[in-house]
């Protein structure tokens, strides 16, 4: 195990073998910190699980499959065109050499997810005519700062805060929800967009310099136009959804609803944070 401050390796650490006593075996000599300490995981492992700043996951991710190992890395797979064209070279490199990588975009292993963006795709919603997608909630915990800290250990202790750490929301977490409309439009590409963001309440020095709402247009070649919102300040009206509109009615993709010339409702279960996993270890073994 790996962060850039040992006491949150340790935290961690205790914490799984609360949850996991028979299956955590992580001795103190297996402990890293520091900014390289993820070289020493990937060196130990067979299997390497990449969930920290967004900053390092192409590196890291890179770095992994050049050293043979299969990985599972979070969202976002880059928050800069240098970091998205890294990841690209790693995935293609992972195909060469027939290593497993998974992503952590996870509601492409939700099957509830599957089936309504299947039954959009078939026809159930006539064509899509625009989507609707809302990931609006508080702020991402904060945390004061220590004592001692640098600013980079600072910045680096309060990552989702910072954009060179983060991307800033959009890219950060705004991504699942663009992830499900590029799903419904068959991954196609938009030709271009235009948004809006900036910073309204949540200003003080804790909160870094990411701004606290973003709005975005993409439009798509056929004209489908998806409106995308992300919002992180307190006291407000909180939603998360994706809602695709179509020429015979309107499925809401995370209920797993459709409602118009057909009425249908999704009513199975399905943990696509577990499933992930469980399709990366099928997959390699």
């Amino acid at each position: 195990m790996c962060d850039i401050f040992m006491d949150r390796v340790k935290d961690k650490r205790k914490l799984l073998k609360e949850k996991k006593p028979d299956q955590v075996v992580v001795e103190d000599d297996h402990c890293f910190a520091g900014f390289d300490g993820y070289k020493r995981v990937i060196e130990s492992s067979d299997v390497v699980l990449i969930a920290n700043a967004a900053k390092f996951h192409p590196l890291h991710a890179m770095t992994a499959i050049k050293a043979g190992k299969h990985v599972f890395v979070e969202k976002p797979h880059g928050i800069d065109p240098a970091g998205v064209k890294l990841m690209q070279r790693a995935s293609e490199l992972a195909k060469q050499k027939g290593l497993c990588l998974v992503s952590g975009l996870h509601s492409r292993y939700h099957t509830g997810y599957a089936e309504t963006v299947q039954r959009i795709h078939d026809g159930a919603i006539g064509d899509v005519v625009s989507i609707e997608e809302n990931f609006l909630r508080g702020p991402y915990g904060v945390v004061e700062r220590k004592p001692g800290l640098s600013e980079v250990q600072w910045q680096c202790s309060t990552q989702y805060h910072f954009r060179w750490l983060s991307g800033d929301d959009v890219p950060q977490s705004l991504v699942h929800n663009l992830d499900r409309s590029s799903w419904v439009m068959r991954n196609e590409v938009p030709v271009k967009c235009h948004g809006l963001g900036g910073r309204s309440s949540m200003v003080e020095p804790i909160y870094g310099d990411v701004f606290d709402h973003h709005s975005v247009v993409y439009e798509h070649e056929n004209g489908v136009r998806i409106y995308a919102f992300c919002r992180t300040t307190t006291g407000c009206y909180n939603n998360s959804s994706s809602v695709v509109l179509g020429s015979k009615g309107k499925a809401d993709v995370t209920r797993g609803r459709i409602s118009g010339e057909t009425n249908w409702r999704w009513e199975g279960k399905c943990n696509p944070y577990q499933r992930e996993h469980d399709v990366l270890f099928a997959a390699i073994r």
